[in-house]
């Protein structure tokens, strides 16, 4: 709730409501809070004058003590919550690091993270309040996260959309993160299971199991380096992080969208970097949930700080308007040589590891390439059905009546995934970049011979 606007008998119901594309006041972005987006619903017979219903909320939180914490963000419908709680103390007692990937449906709620309430979030997959550590899905299919054919979307139906929890959990425990860091649990719970809810899992293509897909893929390229034991343990630290939020709260539109629509996103970021607006967006809620949930804040301020600024310049690299200055500059980095000792390289080549990563469905198995294919195509399709209900021009890939599949993605992978593989495996002269690179260009081709692809091609709605 708003300061100013609380009183000692306010419901849920007395927030503010404001339609989803209301510009928020400015004076809400100087306070922390909540601000409910709603709309009115019949009133049934029997339960009088009507009331808002809230089929949205919204929180806007700033901390004062940095103005890059300042962020937006959809939690998601709120439903009736009926669900039993556990104590804290309680759940810690049960859970340790050694038997953390072994343990059977463990539940728990810390008052911390989400107080005692009749509400709840309605997400497909569990809340911040219930942990259901490794339920249906056993080691063995963890235990092939350093293979490129590893299936998140496989992993995401087992979990039901919980991916991005076990293999980030599950990663950061494979690079002994947690005892080089002495991270805590909860704080690592925390932090996952936020990024998970702002992660919007209606879009079909940036969500948080495409969230999953691209840390898993970091963490293959970065292992396959000849140069891995040059990076230091907060850098590799710091890609995890960066990669698994890379786009936390994306709104499933692009950048230009976003400008042509004047979303609330215009007014909380810098504009005169408006190619980089969602990236900006993603950075600076990335780095608040790193805040938030305390993943980091046991490390030293001098390495906090090297690792909040490397986060930001990481998922700053994904962005594609900027796609020829980091690739150019990764090029000018091998004719000069690579140095494993200067700092600044080493970010050069996370910068074009995030960036492969982040292209990697287009070389997966074709069996999950094409799935993917469908995913973001899908997601591009929904844009250009609102534009075309807002009477915008609608480019051609956007356009789900007009766009040939084939063509939008094989020329896609001409003219940026296989160049970009290509340049790593340049960098990275080994037998796994170079299957890589061949599997893009069987991607390629399997794209090339579907000309039109039948109904069933499309996501059922």
């Amino acid at each position: 709730m708003l300061r100013g606007h609380q009183t000692s008998d306010m419901t849920l119901f007395d927030l503010p409501i404001l339609p989803l594309d209301t510009r928020v006041p400015k004076y809400a972005l100087e306070r922390r809070g909540a601000i409910s987006f709603g709309s009115p619903t019949s009133p049934k017979m029997s339960d009088g004058p009507c009331k808002p219903r809230l089929s949205r909320r919204g929180g806007v939180s700033v901390d004062c003590d940095d103005v890059e914490a300042k962020y937006l963000r959809t939690l998601g419908d709120v439903v009736p919550c009926k669900q039993n709680i556990t104590t804290l103390t309680e759940f810690t007692t049960r859970v340790s690091l050694k038997d953390l990937g072994e343990m059977q449906s463990t539940e728990m709620c810390d008052a911390n993270l989400c107080p005692p309430s009749r509400f709840k979030r309605k997400m497909s997959s569990p809340t911040v309040c219930s942990y259901r550590i490794n339920e249906g899905i056993d080691r063995s299919q963890l235990n092939r996260i350093s293979y490129w054919d590893f299936d998140t979307l496989s992993i995401a139906r087992i979990t039901k959309g919980r991916c991005l929890f076990y293999v980030g959990c599950h990663l950061l425990i494979k690079h002994d993160l947690f005892e080089e860091f002495h991270l805590d649990i909860m704080s690592v719970l925390k932090f996952l299971n936020l990024l998970e809810q702002h992660y919007d899992a209606e879009n079909p293509f940036h969500n948080a199991v495409h969230a999953a897909d691209v840390v898993q893929a970091m963490h293959c390229l970065l292992v396959n380096l000849k140069s891995i034991n040059s990076f230091t343990a907060a850098e590799l630290l710091a890609c995890m992080l960066a990669a698994m939020a890379h786009d936390v709260n994306h709104p499933g539109v692009n950048t230009p969208h976003l400008i042509k629509t004047s979303s609330y996103l215009t007014q909380l970021h810098d504009m005169s970097k408006s190619a980089s607006l969602l990236e900006q967006h993603h950075a600076k809620v990335a780095k608040s949930l790193i805040k938030e949930s305390g993943i980091i804040a046991n490390l030293d301020p001098k390495l906090q700080a090297e690792i909040y600024e490397l986060v930001e310049d990481l998922i700053m690299a994904t962005d594609m308007a900027q796609h020829s200055t980091y690739v150019n500059k990764m090029k000018n980095l091998m004719a000069e040589g690579f140095d494993p000792e200067r700092a600044d390289h080493r970010k050069c080549v996370m910068q074009l590891a995030i960036k492969c990563s982040d292209l990697c469905n287009t070389a997966r198995p074709w069996t999950t390439c094409v799935q993917w294919g469908k995913l973001v195509l899908e997601e591009f399709w929904r844009q250009g059905d609102k534009e075309k209900m807002l009477m915008f021009d609608v480019a051609n890939i956007f356009d789900r009546e007009s766009c040939v599949p084939s063509k939008a993605l094989t020329g896609f992978i001409d003219f940026i995934a296989e160049p970009l593989f290509t340049l790593w495996a340049e960098f990275c002269d080994t037998s796994f970049t170079r299957n890589i690179c061949q599997q893009v260009d069987n991607n390629r081709s399997m794209w090339e011979d579907v000309n039109t692809l039948p109904d069933k091609f499309l996501l059922s709605s």
